[in-house]
């Protein structure tokens, strides 16, 4: 490092090699004076300086080993949250949000290891299959599912991929992570995830009498296999009455706060989820009880002050009529689409159409519930036909 008068002041220099060039380079910093203090203090700024160059030209930076979790986050989150729908977005920040909440943000990567992970995963499951037993039981996790802890996995170890494949680190820590994810009952999962049809009946007929809209937009789920974000979010404009068809081409996002803070998200879930969907007689009937006095550009479902529901509305709805009818089942807004599922593979309709219809281009839970009834279906004909 160098120091040379400037002006009324001191500029500090440090010369370093371009690595596609090979030519030298100065990089410079400016101080009110030339002193010890000032020099310590110019030379770190000139490192960091000098640092943040060569990382913009290689993508390497020089003292990995440094590096915290907290900034590899927030380098993570910085160059791919863009990538992401604004949907997406929110439900991955609350996954490192979980993260976070036993990793401190200051400890260094480097200094992570495979075991710390298994533990910290371990100690997840146990908390979640603790919640399912004890539904009063709180715990310090916010996962409340064996699915849903897979999803916090899989995000957490892509942000670990990343880190490596920027070089951050040689290998991830993730590499020699081993779960010993718990084994349940596969058909009584699956079997929980949709309702047969008198379960339907009861829960429509409760909610035509305690709220009536949601009634409407579950069974309009039901009929569509749409996603309830995407039932919220239709105009009336989205409907071909003519051709009998109903158009997707957006999710409603929900800030918190009032319940004004909401946009249509012009995009679905996934670009697979632009599509069009045959409207049966009974779903053309509920757009027509809707649609009375509203404009081409109104939403088709909201309440008394013209706003349309949140997902979250519906699912504390759902919630308690879970409480008065206990199926032993999943019951949220998700539930009808995985019924729309189940009920065009009892009637024999083919699986693309299904995956076509609920917006799916590959999907494990369309696939296993389908299989599941076809399933069913054909062992209840080999038992009819054993009677003959």
């Amino acid at each position: 490092m160098f120091p040379r008068k400037y002006k009324n002041k001191w500029r500090f220099g440090q010369r370093y090699k371009d690595p596609l060039t090979d030519k030298w380079r100065t990089a410079t910093v400016i101080a009110d004076r030339n002193t010890r203090v000032t020099r310590h203090e110019a030379q770190i700024a000139l490192d960091k300086k000098i640092n943040a160059k060569l990382a913009s030209i290689t993508g390497e930076h020089n003292k990995y080993h440094q590096m915290t979790l907290g900034k590899l986050y927030s380098t993570y989150w910085n160059e791919k949250k863009d990538s992401w729908r604004l949907n997406s977005r929110r439900t991955y920040r609350n996954s490192y949000k979980i993260f976070f909440q036993h990793f401190d943000q200051e400890a260094k990567l480097s200094n992570l290891t495979s075991l710390m992970l298994t533990n910290h995963f371990d100690n997840m499951i146990s908390e979640v299959q603790k919640k399912q037993k004890n539904k009063s039981y709180k715990g310090s996790c916010n996962i409340r599912s064996i699915s849903g802890l897979k999803i916090y996995y899989a995000r957490v170890s892509m942000m670990f991929n990343y880190a490596v494949r920027k070089q951050f680190i040689k290998e991830s820590p993730f590499k020699n992570v081993h779960i010993a994810w718990p084994k349940g009952n596969h058909r009584s999962l699956i079997e929980q995830k949709y309702l047969d049809e008198d379960e339907l009946t009861i829960l429509l007929n409760y909610f035509r009498k305690v709220q009536p809209d949601f009634a409407d937009m579950f069974e309009w789920q039901y009929l569509t296999g749409m996603r309830f974000g995407e039932a919220a979010s239709l105009y009336l404009k989205d409907i071909d009455l003519k051709e009998k068809l109903v158009h997707v081409n957006g999710t409603l996002l929900y800030d918190n706060g009032p319940k004004q803070n909401y946009i249509k998200q012009d995009v679905p879930k996934t670009d697979s989820s632009f599509r069009e969907i045959a409207l049966s007689d009974r779903a053309i009937e509920i757009y027509q009880q809707h649609a009375k006095g509203k404009k081409r550009n109104d939403f088709l479902f909201t309440d008394k002050d013209g706003c349309p529901y949140s997902v979250q509305h519906a699912n504390n709805c759902l919630n308690s009529f879970r409480k008065k009818y206990d199926f032993g089942k999943i019951i949220t807004t998700h539930t009808f689409r995985h019924t729309h599922v189940s009920k065009l593979a009892e009637l024999g309709v083919p699986l693309y159409v299904i995956q076509h219809n609920v917006g799916h281009s590959n999907s494990k839970i369309t696939r296993d519930v389908y299989l599941h009834v076809t399933k069913k279906a054909q062992q209840e004909l080999r038992n009819k036909l054993n009677k003959m």
